[in-house]
């Protein structure tokens, strides 16, 4: 039995008997980097939206990576042979493509996703930085264990559901340990992996061409045999899921992937501008009265010094912005910023709460945006504090909205 990709591209499609493709479903988990500087911490993270084009480029180039020998489970899957192996030769080569990846599907944020969560992990299987899943068709190049669960999380992409390889979270309860019979909880394969064989291609069985006394001849068939599964387990939770969302208002609806990029392309948030720096700057913070989604942005005249860095904060409602996105409440202060020869780029987002009165008024800065990734709501909430007289605070949990 080979794999489709074990077949060179002069070989004639029957020189292999069999071919199959697979079918996942992946978690999408924007990554943070801490970085300390002074005057506190920058995060830097990635976005849904990062994450999904990261995810994009194995559809046009193999995805390849090294296996460990070793009959231990979850499996070890690297870039390269580590320069102490003691057998550098006795790790296979892994190679796997990307044919398709359907649409992300957000599993935070909103009724809808936390139902999609539920049907695919359980009350709390589901790992702590997903935000979103995406179904992908894979190719297998080579055929090793695991490969496919391995080489995908290795990319930081696990399986939903793949307890060894962080795309669900153990399930620790008394009922679950029963059934444990003593193993370890953490590497016991997943109850409700989502993968599967989606198609399958075979040739006849070679036929019986002899005639008369002659020898027995044997002729191969090139009649080949087609069968494909057009549904998975999930089909159905992803079906609800899109059928949810569109009866979603619009003021709140969550940040579709392709909305957001069409709004970030004309906005240029990263282009330099060589216009004039004699103008004042925007102020650092404007925020609206309410629940709104809010966005960071980080502006600086050269990027070889941070001595021009800036900081901005705005909180908008869609119709002081014109939509409903993060990438709305980011246009002004982004255009503002570059025609006074600026560098801008959104750094992240969430919402904020603001409660305005004579007495105090306060600012809670949470949640996240599906195009931009989590703010630094720490940095935010100090931002607030050191440009107005609104007293600011922050929850850094995962899952708010």
């Amino acid at each position: 039995l080979k794999t489709g990709g074990e077949v060179s591209s002069s070989s004639p499609k029957s020189s292999c008997g069999v071919h199959k493709s697979y079918r996942c479903l992946v978690c999408i988990s924007p990554k943070s980097d801490h970085r300390g500087e002074e005057g506190g911490v920058t995060v830097v993270t990635s976005s849904m939206a990062s994450e999904m084009d990261r995810l994009s480029q194995y559809t046009n180039k193999i995805m390849k990576h090294f296996l460990e020998p070793s009959i231990r489970a979850p499996k070890r899957f690297v870039e390269a042979v580590p320069e102490d192996a003691d057998n550098p030769e006795s790790w296979p080569e892994c190679l796997l493509r990307i044919t398709s990846i359907g649409e992300v599907c957000t599993v935070v944020g909103n009724a809808p996703s936390v139902d999609l969560a539920k049907a695919l992990w359980g009350d709390y299987g589901k790992p702590d930085g997903c935000i979103a899943v995406a179904e992908c068709e894979i190719e297998l190049l080579t055929g090793r264990t695991h490969q496919i669960r391995g080489q995908l999380a290795a990319e930081g992409f696990p399986l939903v559901g793949d307890v060894q390889y962080d795309g669900a979270v153990p399930n620790t309860s008394s009922i679950w340990k029963e059934r444990c019979k003593g193993r370890v909880e953490s590497f016991l394969d997943s109850e409700r992996l989502a993968l599967q064989c989606c198609s399958l291609e075979f040739l006849d069985p070679h036929h019986d061409v002899s005639e008369g006394d002659r020898p027995n001849k044997v002729k191969r068939s090139e009649k080949w045999n087609s069968f494909r599964l057009d549904h998975a387990f999930w089909t159905r939770h992803i079906d609800q899921y899109h059928a949810e969302c569109a009866k979603l208002a619009s003021s709140e609806t969550t940040s579709s992937l392709d909305v957001e990029r069409t709004l970030l392309k004309p906005a240029n948030f990263e282009q330099q501008s060589d216009g004039s720096t004699t103008y004042d700057l925007p102020p650092r913070v404007l925020l609206s009265e309410g629940s709104h989604k809010y966005i960071v942005v980080r502006a600086v005249l050269s990027e070889e010094s941070k001595e021009n860095e800036r900081w901005f904060v705005r909180s908008a409602s869609p119709e002081e912005c014109g939509g409903p996105f993060h990438a709305n409440v980011a246009e002004e202060v982004i255009r503002q910023l570059q025609s006074l020869g600026y560098t801008a780029k959104v750094m992240g987002g969430g919402r904020i709460d603001l409660v305005m009165s004579e007495e105090i008024s306060h600012a809670h800065v949470f949640g996240f945006s599906y195009g931009f990734g989590k703010g630094d709501h720490e940095k935010v909430a100090h931002l607030i504090e050191q440009s107005t007289d609104i007293i600011a605070t922050f929850d850094t949990s995962e899952g708010l909205y």
